[in-house]
């Protein structure tokens, strides 16, 4: 097996074990004796971690190594397995690793596979890792559900633990890429990539949209439950645009490949955009499934174009600070999207995630094309 595939191979179970959590983890909070407010904060302790360490997981993958980052992340994330099966303070302790595991494990894959990936086949190579992301994921969030009605959460958590763990070995003997490793202070890799307009216009975008779909997916909900639609169809939804997103990813690298990969970006955030104001319009099932058809599209090409984007722009030296940042923006913008637009339904009503949503897109489109350098 060749290196990246490998890397693809552990990404796909790394993201498999986090999608297992998204519908045990609520639920064990709540028979643990957590008040809703409180489980959210549990909850956030993961993009938490996330934020605090990815500056030391860039600065590590650009002066230390390359390999080892990514090791001590799938270690991080397997131990939280681990933490989980004990009780509320180290559950606690398990969500905030799992944060640590993604902050590590994250830019240094990434810069792993730039670094080992032919130049001309790089869209097609950040396609696929994106299209294993999207199916470890849905197929963890899954086979999570199925698992906590059938053997509940302890065999859920358990088995986080255990889809990590036969990689740890493998991992260790990856090839290091960083031959010549150069110790420099933290912030002097994030100063220099920040210079680089691409990679200013790529993060913008990333924060941008991490925002926006947050807001959906954390009020859509909301809204078709008080319009009388059942559970089903908020999770018939979110899947089916999810779904979209996936198959797109491949085609949406290979493309970037033959074409400037920040025009395929570009026209990913064109058509996610058209599908937040379609949704504006139609709202409501079935109708809203062509919006969403739009917006899962759109986010199937602009997320490994963008991807794209940063590992041309920046130099191998500063691919493991780029690709901190990069994927920083992504937490940020998830952090403060669902707060925000709480607070605007709060004084207007649910039915504020739509223009919220759509203008929002619109918003970072055009700070994307702004930030691009003038060719």
């Amino acid at each position: 097996m060749s290196p990246v595939a490998f890397l693809h191979l552990v990404t796909f179970f790394f993201f498999l074990a986090y999608g297992l959590t998204i519908p045990s983890l609520p639920l064990y909070l709540e028979s643990l004796g957590l008040k809703p407010a409180w489980i959210g904060w549990a909850v956030s302790l993961m993009p938490l971690a996330g934020l605090l360490l990815r500056p030391f997981g860039g600065w590590a993958t650009d002066a230390w190594s390359r390999r080892l980052p990514a090791l001590l992340g799938l270690v991080a994330s397997a131990a939280a397995g681990f933490f989980y099966l004990g009780p509320l303070a180290a559950v606690l302790i398990g969500r905030f690793l799992q944060g640590v595991g993604i902050a590590l494990f994250a830019p240094s894959t990434l810069a792993l596979t730039s670094d080992l990936a032919d130049e001309e086949v790089v869209g097609r190579v950040m396609g696929t890792r994106n299209l294993l992301i999207g199916l470890g994921v849905m197929l963890g969030t899954a086979l999570g559900g199925t698992l906590l009605d059938l053997g509940g959460p302890k065999a859920v958590f358990l088995l986080v633990f255990l889809v990590q763990l036969p990689w740890l070995i493998p991992m260790a003997k990856t090839p290091e890429t960083l031959i010549d490793p150069k110790p420099r202070r933290w912030w002097e890799g994030f100063v220099e990539v920040f210079a680089l307009a691409p990679l200013r216009a790529s993060t913008w975008a990333n924060a941008g949209f991490a925002a926006v779909f947050s807001i959906l997916q954390a009020f859509y909900p909301l809204f078709l439950i008080r319009n009388g639609y059942p559970a089903s169809w908020v999770g018939g939804f979110l899947g089916y645009y999810s779904l979209v997103s996936v198959l797109a990813r491949l085609p949406a690298g290979m493309l970037a490949d033959k074409k400037d990969p920040a025009r395929v970006a570009l026209f990913g955030f064109v058509v996610a955009t058209l599908g937040f104001f379609l949704l504006w319009a139609f709202p409501l099932p079935l109708v809203a499934f062509a919006g969403g058809t739009l917006m899962g599209l759109g986010a199937g090409f602009y997320l490994p174009a963008n991807i794209v984007v940063v590992t041309k722009a920046v130099p191998f030296r500063l691919r493991g600070s780029a690709f901190s940042l990069f994927t920083a923006s992504w937490d940020a913008g998830g952090l403060l999207g669902p707060p925000l637009a709480g607070m605007v339904i709060g004084l207007t009503g649910v039915s504020a995630i739509f223009p919220l949503a759509a203008l929002g897109a619109l918003l970072t489109t055009v700070g994307y094309v702004l930030l691009l350098p003038r060719r």
